[in-house]
């Protein structure tokens, strides 16, 4: 009995954000990813990301829901960043950009209250299938989160081949 009681709320519980927000999902990206750029590169420094997980979800009223965590370094220094969607947009079908607002940070140049992005390739599935993409992640205000998200354009840098998956489902 204590199982079907679990197994009832984690289903009512998995089902609340779904119907609270705005009906259902109108697109959505989550995954798991990680890369390293070796030199040489543009930067000058090797960058190591381990890992990129995240999960966006966009409900027919517009409104967006999710999370990512980002873990990079950088020269042996280690950043840790949490971020809560704010956009997610599906360009091609198989493309999303996703970007939000900074709530942890141990990175002191980049305090909670700003605003973090990337995009995301789905190259599709399988052992045929080529390596899923992504862009590197970006950092500014609010504004400029907004307009990264609205505008169809290609990574500036990148995007570089992942381990690991994404998911875009338009």
């Amino acid at each position: 009995m204590r199982a079907r009681t679990a197994l009832a709320i984690t289903v009512l519980l998995l089902a609340l954000p779904a119907t609270a927000a705005g009906g259902g999902v109108v697109a959505s990206a989550s995954g798991g990813v990680h890369w390293t750029i070796p030199l040489p590169n543009a930067f000058g420094v090797e960058v190591v990301n381990q890992p990129l997980a995240f999960t966006a979800r966009k409900y027919a009223d517009g409104t967006v829901a999710g999370h990512f965590t980002y873990h990079q370094i950088v020269e042996e220094q280690s950043f840790n960043f949490g971020v809560e969607v704010t956009c997610l947009v599906v360009y091609d079908g198989n493309r999303a950009k996703i970007g939000g607002e900074i709530k942890t940070s141990n990175d002191p140049t980049l305090p909670p209250g700003g605003f973090a992005w990337f995009q995301v390739f789905d190259s599709g599935e399988g052992a045929n299938a080529p390596p899923d993409r992504s862009s590197l992640i970006g950092f500014g205000d609010e504004a400029a989160n907004e307009a990264f998200c609205n505008s169809p354009n290609l990574p500036r840098f990148g995007p570089w081949d992942v381990h690991g998956n994404a998911q875009v489902n338009p």
